[in-house]
């Protein structure tokens, strides 16, 4: 009976023992050494791949059997796979760190990895596929931090692909491992350049789209851009042009403005002084209340002859005719030899134009896309087409100073013969008989 009892307890202590986690941590590398222990016979039979599935499910089962992954990376290194031998070997190495054995192989696997990762890095940068090339150079710069190699071609990979900022810090580094290395130099300052270079084409980017949507409040902020593109570049032309112009805008408008409070000022001048003329005109009245009606008949006339002279003097007079009948040439002549002020729209195929004219002089002219003396020339080829003169002339920017004499110079002769004296002084008379 006490033989049943003492079995019974010896029973219940190997379930206990056998259930509990050191017994299976021991039954894990037993089974692993089990699995290596065939990949060695598999290995002995010449069966590489059988072994390499073996060492594979060893691992497995007990992640830190080191002898398993010694095998296992030496089959790798046999293979040509060094990135996963190499992957193994660090990783037994951090499991047992004094292996000198296993640090010698690491060094070699190393040195023959670094030596394929540069010929595939070579052949991806040859063939422009500097993407595939960098995780590789990566991998090297792992392998060997000192060597200014990885990070020379890493600022070339991301150089190539528009990664200005990455490239400048990879060969920063590359010249700081190697200051005497005069290619990282050069390559360097073709960075620096390029930055300063995309800096300044987004500079005038901003200046285009502020000149082409100018306001007048935008002015001092368009000025700041320009004011800043030279600061980088002092020999951009195109800025220099448009900051000139933008002067030339901003005192326009200031004169304006002050010549608009000039007038203003009169204005109220001239109110106050009817306001005085009117009461006294009223004080006067009420003394001359029996002579009432013929003043103000009288008052009347007068005011009614300064109202319609004004309206005629703001009143606009168009002339207009076909081009077809009166060569164009000559309606511009006709306009400057009479000093007219205002502006002539020619439109034919639906395409309108325009020329500005001040005391008979062309001051501007537009035509298509083209301003100037450009858009000038252009019209002046008409043949068809229609006229329209208007005694208005807008506030324009003046792109003509040339007088019409010098500006016809500059043209093709005109091609139709001359018309006699007396008809171009036919042709005056019933141009100002219109305006």
């Amino acid at each position: 009976m006490k033989k049943l009892a003492v079995i019974s307890i010896l029973a219940l202590m190997m379930v206990s023992i056998s259930s509990s986690p050191a017994f299976e941590q021991g039954n894990e590398r037993t089974q692993a050494e089990h699995l290596f222990v065939q990949a060695q016979k598999a290995l002995a039979d010449g069966n590489e791949d059988g072994a390499e599935s073996l060492l594979k499910e060893s691992l497995n089962i007990d992640p830190s059997f080191t002898s398993s992954i010694w095998q296992l990376a030496q089959i790798y290194e046999r293979q040509g796979k060094l990135e996963f031998a190499r992957e193994l070997m660090l990783r037994g190495l951090k499991i047992e760190p004094n292996a000198t054995w296993a640090k010698e192989k690491l060094s070699q696997i190393e040195k023959s990895l670094s030596d394929k990762l540069i010929d595939e890095i070579q052949n991806y940068m040859a063939e422009g596929q500097y993407e595939k090339a960098i995780p590789k150079l990566s991998l090297y710069k792992s392998m060997i931090p000192d060597d200014p190699l990885p990070y020379t071609l890493l600022g070339r990979c991301h150089l190539a692909l528009g990664h200005l900022d990455s490239a400048r810090g990879f060969l920063l580094t590359s010249l700081r491992l190697n200051p005497s290395d005069t290619r990282v130099g050069s390559l360097l300052d073709i960075v620096d350049e390029k930055i300063k270079r995309s800096s300044l084409d987004s500079m005038v980017e901003r200046a285009k789209k502020l000149l082409a949507d100018y306001e007048p409040s935008s002015a001092d902020e368009a000025r700041k851009v320009l004011d800043e593109i030279l600061a980088k570049d002092p020999q951009n032309a195109w800025a220099k042009e448009k900051l000139a112009d933008l002067d030339l805008v901003i005192a326009k408008r200031k004169k304006d403005e002050s010549s608009a409070k000039k007038k203003e000022e009169m204005a109220n001048r001239s109110r106050a002084i009817v306001s005085k003329s009117k009461n006294a005109f009223l004080a006067a009245l009420r003394g001359l209340s029996g002579h009432l009606t013929a003043i103000i008949l009288g008052l009347t006339a007068v005011l009614l002859f300064f109202d319609l002279k004004k309206k005629v003097s703001q009143k606009k007079y168009p002339l207009q005719g076909s081009l077809s009948l009166i060569p164009i040439l000559d309606i511009v002549s006709l306009v400057n030899s009479n000093l007219k002020t205002g502006r002539m729209i020619i439109t034919t195929n639906r395409i309108k134009g325009e020329i500005f004219f001040e005391k008979g002089e062309i001051v501007h002219a537009r035509w298509k896309g083209y301003d100037g003396k450009k858009a000038f020339q252009k019209l002046m080829e008409l043949k068809n087409g229609s006229y329209y003169f208007l005694n208005h002339l807008p506030k324009i920017k003046h792109t003509i100073s040339e007088p019409l004499s010098v500006l016809l110079l500059s043209m093709t002769p005109h091609r139709e013969a001359p018309k006699s004296t007396d008809e171009k002084a036919a042709e005056t008379d019933e141009f100002f008989a219109k305006i």
